[in-house]
Parts: C-alpha cells; structure tokens; sequence
C-alpha cells in the first residue's frame, strides 16, 4: 500500500526538427506522465516537518565524457507534462542520455538513451 505514494512516472522522449536544418536548433520533446491513480503532488514523507511539492530534474547530458548539455526543474500541474530542451549542434546521439532526477525519492532517477533518435 505504502509504494502508491511514490511516482511512477513513463518518460518519452522524440525529436522535433529531425530535417537539422542549419537555421534552425533541434528540439528534444519531453513527454512525462504520472500513472499512479490518485495520487497527490506532495511529497511522501512522514518525517519531513512541512509539505512539499514533488518536482524533477531533467538533465541532459553524456555521461562517458560527463558533459552537461541541458539542465531544467520541472513540476507537475496535472498528470501530463510536455516540455522541450534544445540540442546543442553536432550532438553525439549515440551517447547523449536524457537523465530523469527527482528532488525528493533517491533511487528514482530515470535514464532514456537518446541513441535511437539518431539517423542512420
């Protein structure tokens, strides 16, 4: 019962201008949806003093070469939250990994690869 309060988020990630025109950046969209049924924003945390509302880091980055390309604090209004975050040019797709970093739970980060966003 008490594993209802945490998140179980469903994370999908999709290029925007996959055509790479030179003028124009490329876009990651960022898909999160919570799936747990009646859940609250608020923290589970029964020996915190005060309430607090759950948010996420989204970190975008390589870890082999431990290079950042983006960092960004989201928090959930409803159960949906669509965002985006610029690409930087000439992007290893291969190694570049979307990190999903909660501000509250350890142990429940979430890595996507964005490897098969790539064209061959």
């Amino acid at each position: 019962q008490d594993l209802q309060h945490f998140p179980r988020l469903d994370v999908k990630v999709k290029l925007q201008n996959e055509d790479k025109e030179q003028s124009k950046p490329q876009m990651l969209n960022i898909r999160m949806q919570i799936k747990n049924t009646r859940r609250s924003p608020r923290v589970f945390s029964s020996k915190f003093p005060k309430a607090k509302q759950e948010a996420w880091w989204l970190v975008l980055g390589n870890i082999t070469s431990s290079e950042l390309y983006g960092l960004k604090r989201i928090s959930f209004a409803d159960r949906v939250l669509n965002t985006r975050m610029e690409l930087p040019p000439m992007l290893n797709m291969q190694e570049a990994k979307l990190i999903v970093v909660s501000d509250c739970y350890l142990g429940f980060d979430q890595e996507v690869s964005l490897g098969h966003l790539a064209k061959v």
